[in-house]
């Protein structure tokens, strides 16, 4: 084939938006996955786009749900809620529940925090059990875990992208710049940019990151089951954070198509998702006593990419001309990941500036 504008390498939701956004604005584009679209995090998370807590990342979550309510307009087999279920962070501790809703208030005023305290949050969430309260915030579209990805996807191809499924690919860098990709066992694939979206198995593709890697695996398994009830809000232990969670096991509960989603686990190293399923259920029957006999469906795991500093690293990487990375959205790749990747396609296309706290500058790198 010609050699495109663009090699994507990575096809999450990061790789499937950007290609779409590159092609539409004129560029010639083909996008590399090695496995399958939505393979990893953008297709096995709980499914909720949430504010990710983090003033740094309100405007991408901001933006990205604008790119969310174009593509359900155009009836692209994804569908975002007209209005947020609610979040509510549960605990069983009044005093967290008042710490917890003061510190928003004061961080996020604009997620309405508003404290529920115990044996309250049952009146309105009858499923929950009597001694559960917590904060509830105004966020939080419950989504089909992969619709998103899977219809970006599908814009991409609409829009030109050769999409080369099942192949994996490495940038070829040549005197501190990127001329193309390799793929398969021998083909080099010439190309003017390379843009690795490539979530956690990011670093080992950049040069300079792979002793030092600046994004982490952060694993976590997620549980798919029926509730006879389902509970209107979204679940989140009061663990999870702007970061996710310091914790190991921390639980959460999303509905989306009459499916619900219970997670999640924040481990080091890659899990047995079957061996962990009856304690994810048990530690979340915690708050939800119906999910003690409910049915396990099925099973998600998948790693996330965690940056050092929770925050993603978007533009060129230092040190090596025509390379670009999108990557390192820890837990909030869905929430805000249709507008990174429009801000590392307009900074590809037209050199627009990255925001300091986002840029990959943030990391040197040595061709």
């Amino acid at each position: 084939m010609s050699s495109p504008d663009v090699a994507v390498i990575g096809g999450g939701i990061i790789g499937t938006a950007a290609a779409a956004l590159l092609a539409e604005a004129g560029a010639s584009v083909v996008l590399f996955e090695a496995t399958a679209i939505g393979a990893g995090a953008s297709g096995r998370n709980s499914g909720v786009i949430q504010h990710p807590y983090d003033r740094a990342l309100a405007q991408l979550h901001t933006d990205s749900l604008a790119s969310y309510r174009a593509l359900d307009a155009v009836a692209d087999g994804f569908a975002l809620p007209s209005a947020p279920a609610g979040i509510l962070l549960v605990t069983t501790d009044d005093g967290v529940i008042a710490e917890t809703t003061e510190r928003l208030a004061k961080a996020t005023p604009e997620l309405e925090p508003q404290a529920i305290a115990i044996g309250q949050a049952g009146l309105i969430e009858p499923e929950l059990a009597a001694d559960v309260g917590g904060c509830l915030l105004r966020t939080g579209y419950p989504v089909v875990p992969a619709a998103a990805t899977d219809a970006f996807a599908r814009r991409a191809r609409r829009a030109g992208v050769s999409m080369r499924i099942g192949e994996s690919a490495a940038p070829v860098i040549d005197d501190h710049r990127a001329v193309g990709v390799s793929a398969g066992e021998s083909e080099i694939l010439p190309a003017g940019q390379v843009l690795v979206a490539a979530g956690p198995w990011t670093p080992a593709l950049v040069p300079g990151w792979q002793a030092q890697p600046p994004i982490g695996r952060s694993w976590g398994v997620v549980v798919s089951t029926v509730l006879p009830r389902p509970l209107r809000w979204v679940l989140e232990e009061e663990t999870i954070d702007e970061r996710g969670s310091a914790e190991p096991y921390a639980s959460s509960l999303v509905t989306a198509a009459g499916a619900s989603s219970v997670g999640s686990t924040f481990l080091g190293s890659e899990p047995d998702p079957a061996a962990l399923a009856p304690e994810i259920m048990r530690r979340a029957s915690r708050f939800v006593p119906a999910l003690g006999s409910a049915p396990i469906n099925g099973l998600r795991a998948c790693a996330r990419p965690v940056s050092a500093d929770g925050r993603p690293l978007i533009g060129s990487v230092p040190g090596v001309a025509g390379l670009f990375v999108c990557a390192g959205h820890g837990p909030w790749g869905i929430s805000t990941g249709p507008a990174s990747a429009r801000l590392v396609a307009d900074h590809m296309l037209a050199g627009a500036e990255v925001p300091a706290a986002l840029d990959a500058a943030r990391v040197t790198a040595a061709g």
